[in-house]
């Protein structure tokens, strides 16, 4: 979900200095070794993806909930209750990151023996670019939806169209790719456009407000009534969103190389297609920031000068060098 645009032509800068710059601040946040270290890897990774409004720009934001106590800095994150293919996990009030990755990663686990399985966590802070936890899913050779509450209360106390009231909940999906190929991963939120923008839309056509309400009721209904079943307690008053995710194994369906053959005589197919009005271009989604990642991890990640400033007063207030322009 890439609310930045990426500007190829913008100063690029080195992953592994913006890397060890994350991991120093979120440890001086407050975070142990072991998650600042995880943190900073998910946070990093998702900038060589381009997905550059969910990556570093957001480490400010992350310390600040950190050192205010919004969020918990060194969460206790546990399954709290497992019954068949269902695990549910307790964020501990931490960054959602954290749990997210924990609870694909169980998930994975219990599909290999029950063919699927349904996760859910409550109580944790920003879940990020969510595509990083279905990436896990796909990395195993598993089919993953993922589901997140968007990170304010649905503001239903207020006038306004329901679509600004739903909010912009997160959402990815992932699809396992052929060996070498990289994986059909959707990654977005469902807010089909800006009030103005709709308005427009409805002058041509109302039909596109409509399935992008539908799709926003389903991103709503899979994770906000689910989580208010939870017993877990919020004991930190910004960790409040919360996932749900499917994970599945092909395996159980069929032969899965017949799936990743058939997924991979989709994308000929598609790339001979014409490319959408502007784009020139067909291609499955995931493959664009496949090659950005390709790209940017050999020449950097090209960033704008209100990320590196916003990046280099974090560092100032906490003592942290700027370390792309001391390794440059």
């Amino acid at each position: 979900m890439a609310i930045t645009p990426v500007d190829y032509t913008n100063p690029r800068y080195d992953a592994k200095a913006l890397r060890r710059f994350a991991e120093e601040a979120l440890r001086k946040a407050g975070q142990s070794e072991a998650h600042a270290s995880e943190l900073a890897d998910y946070l990093t990774a998702t900038d060589l993806r381009g997905v550059l409004s969910h990556g570093t720009r957001q480490l400010s934001g992350y310390v600040r909930s950190f050192q205010s106590g919004k969020y918990n800095p060194k969460p206790n994150i546990r399954i709290y209750r497992e019954a068949g293919a269902v695990v549910q996990w307790d964020g501990d009030g931490g960054i959602g990151h954290l749990v997210s990755a924990r609870a694909i990663r169980s998930a994975v686990s219990r599909a290999r023996t029950t063919g699927i399985c349904l996760v859910t966590a409550t109580h944790c802070g920003h879940t990020g670019s969510v595509g990083n936890w279905t990436r896990i899913a796909t990395g195993a050779g598993m089919i993953c939806l993922y589901y997140s509450t968007p990170m304010s209360r649905l503001p239903f106390d207020r006038p306004e169209p329901v679509v600004q009231a739903l909010n912009n909940p997160p959402v990815s999906f992932g699809f396992p790719p052929a060996e070498g190929e990289p994986s059909v991963l959707i990654d977005m939120g469902v807010h089909l456009e800006l009030p103005d923008v709709q308005r427009e839309i409805a002058e041509i056509s109302v039909l596109p407000l409509i399935k992008g309400l539908a799709y926003q009721v389903v991103s709503v209904m899979m994770t906000w009534p689910v989580d208010a079943q939870s017993p877990v307690e919020v004991r930190f008053p910004g960790a409040t969103s919360s996932l749900t995710a499917i994970v599945l194994d092909p395996a159980f369906v069929g032969d899965p190389s017949d799936y990743t053959r058939t997924v991979a005589d989709l994308r000929k197919k598609v790339h001979a297609m014409e490319p959408l009005p502007g784009l020139d271009r067909a291609l499955l989604p995931g493959e664009i920031e496949a090659e950005r990642e390709a790209d940017f991890g050999v020449h950097g990640i090209p960033l704008d000068d209100t990320h590196i400033q916003s990046l280099r007063e974090l560092g100032d207030d906490l003592g942290v060098p700027c370390y792309w322009e001391k390794d440059g």
